[in-house]
């Protein structure tokens, strides 16, 4: 078994009834499934647009990456998500972040995510699951570069 840690997020609709449901449908993918709180949260990229709710999700599996990839991605059709253009609103977005403390760097997984270190959306709800994480690139825990990181857009709002 492999521990799965995966963003949630969504700004189209009813935001926080679109993450209790794909977190249900992740749920069913593993074992020892938790979630974080919700967060409202400022869009970043693309800024005209709805805020969103996201959360944190942790459970775990006993897939490969690609086959739990393929999951969340039929989750996200499952629930509606028409990705337009870059940062486009959505009904669900299921971000893989963390696969156990592999890593990997291929043309469609990258793991852990890119881009965790810097999205306090990210962040902030893993903190409430696992602070003491330690990202297997940068070997920081979670809590450390959540205090690493520049508050560009200001809020978080836990809901």
């Amino acid at each position: 078994m492999t521990q799965a840690i995966l963003g949630l997020g969504s700004n189209i609709g009813d935001k926080k009834q679109n993450i209790f449901i794909a977190s249900d449908l992740i749920s069913k993918l593993g074992t020892n499934f938790k979630i974080s709180p919700l967060y409202e949260t400022f869009p970043h990229g693309f800024e005209i647009q709805p805020n969103f709710v996201n959360a944190v999700c942790v459970l775990e599996v006993n897939l490969s990456p690609w086959e739990f990839f393929d999951c969340t991605s039929s989750i996200e059709k499952k629930l509606g998500k028409n990705k337009s253009f870059l940062n486009a609103p959505r009904t669900i977005d299921i971000d893989v972040l963390m696969w156990g403390n592999y890593v990997f760097n291929t043309p469609n997984l990258i793991l852990p995510h890119p881009r965790i270190s810097d999205r306090e959306f990210v962040l902030r709800p893993l903190i409430d699951l696992l602070p003491e994480l330690i990202h297997p690139v940068t070997k920081k825990t979670v809590y450390e570069m959540y205090k690493d990181i520049k508050l560009v857009n200001g809020w978080m709002l836990r809901i």
